[in-house]
This record gives structure tokens, C-alpha cells and sequence, in this order.
């Protein structure tokens, strides 16, 4: 199922989460922190690589062309 929709959802979805990483890597988010106050480089990793796999999913899933 090839869909142009769908792979634009996808593209969408890999910059929210770049920006959630980004904004766990300036220690500006901060859920769920009980004790801890500075920069969650583990949850800015983790949402980085979900924006990547986000990426790889819009290639995988969009209409290539054929001309």
C-alpha cells in the first residue's frame, strides 16, 4: 500500500519528535522528573531514532515514481 498521505504523516510525525528531543536535550521538558534537573540525553536519544524510523517508514511507504 503506497500512499502519498500517509508518508506525510510520517515526515510530520519524525519532526515532532526532533523537537520533543531537542527540547529533552536542552532540559527545557521535564516529565516526570521527581528529582533530576538537568538535560535527558537518554529520552533525546530515544526520540531522535524515532524521528529516524519515522523517516525510514515515510520512504518506505511513499509512491515512487516510475518516469
Amino acid at each position: 500500500m503506497k500512499s502519498t498521505p500517509l508518508a506525510i504523516g510520517f515526515v510530520v510525525l519524525a519532526i515532532v519528535f526532533l523537537v520533543i528531543a531537542a527540547l529533552y536535550l536542552f532540559g527545557v521538558l521535564q516529565l516526570f522528573a521527581s528529582t533530576s534537573s538537568g538535560p535527558h540525553e537518554k529520552h533525546a536519544i530515544l526520540f531522535a531514532v524515532l524521528a529516524v524510523a519515522s523517516l525510514i517508514a515515510a520512504n518506505f511507504i511513499r509512491p515512487k515514481s516510475t518516469a
